[in-house]
């Protein structure tokens, strides 16, 4: 899973969206839904692994798909949310009849971690087709570079903590992320180890390579937990590699 924490590649396919374009979106969106007769359905939570699934599993085929937007909407009822999906240029993309793809809904409440994401925003987004590709081209690169570095200093004594949960994990990166200019992204890699799981975190370049010290040694830290978190473990997603952005 990639998380959108770092500063956005604005290279085209994932160009950062603007305020001017967010105003945009919400518009569009407002116009669609009042054009919209029917009720739309209500469940009583909406959930941050629920939102995120229907961007992978209802992607329209559309070759210009490349980003997925949440919009979240107060009403008496809840929250109104919309999902919906952007071109490289931050356009809804639409169908033949000019209605976009995507779902509109109403959510009692919203769970801890989609609210987090959410904020003070009413609007958060995903970038589709740059995770899948992203994955699979850490995932061999990472596991191997962060292999070996355990292998140098396996007669190095780890840390071993109870549990780490989601948001010590992310702080972390705020907290002590280096100051060397290189710095584009986080990863997150766990593991299994005998009393649990072992994890690194570590900070990449934009070529996805782990950023090392002038000593040689990789910027980060490496710890046994014995347990992850619900929120930690729903983030890994039954994969053992995290990007954040």
């Amino acid at each position: 899973m990639i998380l959108n924490w770092f500063s956005q590649d604005s290279s085209e396919g994932n160009k950062q969206i603007t305020p001017q374009e967010e105003e945009q979106i919400l518009a569009q969106f407002k116009e669609w839904i009042s054009q919209i007769s029917e009720v739309p359905e209500v469940q009583a939570m909406m959930t941050y692994a629920e939102a995120i699934d229907y961007f992978q599993s209802d992607m329209p085929s559309h070759s210009s798909v490349t980003k997925g937007v949440i919009i979240c909407q107060e009403i008496p009822e809840g929250k109104l949310l919309g999902e919906v999906f952007l071109d490289t240029n931050n356009q809804l993309v639409c169908r033949s009849d000019g209605t976009p793809y995507g779902r509109q809904l109403v959510a009692i409440k919203l769970d801890g971690k989609l609210n987090r994401t959410f904020g003070n925003e009413d609007l958060i987004y995903v970038n589709l087709k740059s995770n899948k590709s992203s994955f699979n081209e850490f995932h061999p690169r990472i596991n191997w570079q962060f292999l070996s570095n355990c292998f140098k200093d396996l007669g190095k004594t780890r840390e071993v903590i109870p549990v780490m949960t989601y948001e010590d994990a992310i702080k972390y990166f705020i907290t002590d992320r280096p100051s060397d200019p290189r710095v584009k992204k986080g990863a997150l890699l766990r593991q299994t180890h005998s009393q649990g799981q072992l994890l690194a975190q570590m900070f990449l370049d934009s070529n996805n390579e782990i950023i090392d010290r002038p000593d040689g040694t990789p910027y980060g830290r490496q710890l046994v937990t014995k347990k992850l978190d619900a929120e930690l473990e729903d983030a890994f997603d039954n994969e053992n590699l995290i990007i954040v952005e």
